[in-house]
């Protein structure tokens, strides 16, 4: 892909769970990773095929692998962008050549 195209500044957060001492469950969200990405609203069947299991704002973003992002999951992870937060459904590397992941993301409501 075109360098040019990475050009989106996002943030990745990754959530850590707490316990108090009665039980009540927190969770805390801290940097994990800054940087550039390109951004696509899902259209056509991708968007019409996780419309039909979620109707809500699915965005993918594709970043640039690196080795810090190969430790990315669907679990525990978030992506910032434009204020508004984006829960990770699923991390494809691309053809798993080690240069691109995409993550399939649903907007926080």
């Amino acid at each position: 892909m075109n360098s040019g195209a990475y050009r989106e500044k996002i943030t990745i957060e990754q959530g850590t769970v707490s316990v108090d001492s009665i039980g009540n469950r927190t969770t805390t969200w801290t940097t994990f990773w800054r940087g550039f990405a390109y951004v696509n609203m899902l259209s056509g069947s991708e968007y019409w095929a996780a419309a039909q299991v979620k109707a809500e704002e699915t965005v993918q973003f594709v970043l640039r692998y690196s080795n810090q992002l190969a430790a990315l999951s669907s679990k525990g992870f978030r992506v910032l962008f434009r204020g508004d937060a984006y829960n990770i459904s699923s991390v494809d590397n691309v053809q798993y050549r080690n240069e691109s992941l995409k993550l399939r993301t649903e907007k926080v409501k």
